[in-house]
């Protein structure tokens, strides 16, 4: 159900250049209406302008997003039933198609098939993707598996179901689910730049789920299914969970989730998980061959290196807390600044520490540190909090708590520092400087410095992948900080540099990805 879902949801984004013509139009229609308003009662006109604004468009869009919830959850009449009232305000065709095709699943989910059959029939001629998920879904809900994967085969147009990540996720799971294991990882291999081009990674970890899964790899299904597949309900966690270890040989522990699965589920996983029942597993030491053993190890050490440099160790539990405590203490310290005068009173933030290179050589070094717990404005602080937030817990989980403090601080102070030396000598004219600006800039340094080690090293895809929008970012701040004189460029530039070196020097002796290390 979700591989339908995820494939409507593209599929609308799709549908979104052929329907725009319909919002066009609704848009105009509310613009004359509103004018037309303002020219008969013009103390009503931006009420009744705004009702139809929210009955004409934002009434479909958040209806839409229940209808998807509701056949997300297998009622599909009610989502089809609310999909048809929908379309009386907002009549774009493949609206109205979609609940169409979702009537037909709940005739399939009743018993009455001959009907869904004639449903999807009319639609057909329009060789819609939504046509064809709707036809891989009817398959899946009888668990007539085999039926799919000769339907996709043999049916389907040419090059279609290759092309479309939605009916390859349909295609790799009825291999597996059929026994071919080794045709599944060859498939995967083969698939893989369609299954990576969208959903940011979720196809494609649904294809390593239903590899791993299939192929008895309890511990890898386990991460995958608590880092970015985390967000499956819990009974399809469970059930994939049960698969790996039905594979693996656990029968009694595997039996037990599958039957509570097949007893209290949803129709889908229920008749799902009845099949797994009633067959017995593949066992893959017996029939991979080299080349599947090859991708299989691929495919693990991809996970390994997504929760390596794409975050993943957030999924999976783990809580930045050096990074909280520090937004903690640039609030804490922002609301003292309100406190004592203002935040962008100058004479405030001086008696707080401010930086003022001339005071700073002359022996004020503890300005270096207070200075980069200074914010001029709200829309400084939150800039600032906002880069670390994104930033920080990446560098946090990377190299542990008390390095991640000693490059935060060593970026901050230093590029305070290197500001200081720079106006003294000529080179900078910031005479007054507070932000912790020269902090996540060191922090993107080390950022880079990371997945740079994890390109070299480890020949990650994820890291190199990672390392270009790193460098993007970089060459964006660069623009940024040369267009405006107000902001110390050369802070900023010291922060990168530095954070990039210490980070370099900090990541040479890192094992793993352990917190506090």
């Amino acid at each position: 159900m979700l591989n339908l879902i995820v494939g409507i949801q593209r599929a609308r984004m799709g549908y979104w250049a052929t329907d725009i013509r319909n919002w066009i139009l609704v848009s105009g229609f509310v613009l004359l209406a509103t004018a037309i308003f303002y020219f008969l009662t013009p103390t009503n006109a931006g009420w009744l302008g705004g009702g139809l604004w929210g009955v004409l468009m934002l009434v479909p869009i958040l209806g839409f997003r229940i209808m998807h919830q509701l056949a997300l959850e297998e009622r599909f009449g009610a989502a089809s039933r609310l999909g048809t009232f929908l379309c009386w305000l907002h009549p774009a065709h493949s609206w109205r198609q979609y609940s169409e095709l979702l009537w037909a699943l709940e005739m399939f989910k009743q018993g009455a098939s001959d009907r869904g059959t004639a449903i999807i029939n009319r639609h057909k001629a329009t060789n819609s993707s939504l046509v064809w998920q709707t036809l891989a879904l009817m398959y899946q809900i009888e668990a007539r598996w085999q039926d799919l994967r000769e339907w996709i085969e043999t049916e389907l147009p040419p090059g279609v179901w290759q092309n479309d990540p939605t009916l390859a996720i349909y295609y790799l799971r009825c291999l597996g689910e059929t026994g071919d294991i080794n045709a599944l990882l060859q498939e995967f291999e083969r698939l893989a730049p369609v299954l990576e081009r969208t959903d940011r990674g979720i196809n494609q970890n649904q294809a390593q789920l239903f590899a791993l899964a299939f192929c008895g790899q309890q511990e890898q299904t386990a991460r995958l299914l608590k880092g970015p597949l985390a967000f499956y309900p819990k009974h399809i966690r469970q059930f994939w969970l049960a698969t790996a270890d039905w594979v693996a040989g656990d029968w009694a522990i595997a039996r037990q989730q599958l039957l509570a699965i097949s007893n209290g589920s949803t129709l889908l996983y229920r008749h799902a998980a009845q099949r797994r029942l009633s067959q017995p597993p593949t066992d893959p030491e017996a029939v991979l061959t080299p080349r599947s053993k090859q991708i299989l190890s691929r495919i693990a050490l991809d996970i390994q290196h997504r929760a390596k440099y794409s975050g993943g160790k957030r999924f999976m539990g783990a809580v930045a807390y050096a990074t909280w405590v520090i937004i903690g203490l640039n609030l804490w310290v922002f609301l003292v600044e309100i406190r004592l005068g203002g935040s962008e009173n100058l004479d405030t933030l001086y008696r707080l520490g401010a930086l003022v290179p001339e005071e700073v050589l002359n022996g004020a070094w503890w300005r270096l540190l207070t200075s980069t717990f200074l914010h001029f404005g709200f829309v400084h602080l939150l800039m600032n909090m906002l880069g670390l937030y994104i930033l920080g817990p990446f560098v946090e989980l990377a190299l542990g708590v008390w390095r991640y403090l000693v490059l935060y601080l060593t970026a901050g102070v230093g590029s305070m520092l290197v500001v200081s030396f720079a106006t003294q000598m000529g080179y900078s004219q910031a005479e007054f400087v507070v932000g912790a600006s020269g902090c996540v800039m060191g922090i993107i340094g080390a950022t880079a410095a990371i997945l740079l080690r994890g390109w070299r090293r480890e020949k990650s895809r994820i890291a190199s992948k990672r390392l270009r929008f790193i460098l993007f970012i970089i060459a964006f701040q660069v623009v940024f900080d040369l267009s405006m004189p107000q902001i110390s460029f050369t802070g900023h530039t010291a922060g990168l540099i530095i954070g990039f070196l210490v980070g370099s020097l900090l990541k040479h002796n890192w094992r793993g990805l352990r917190l506090g290390r």
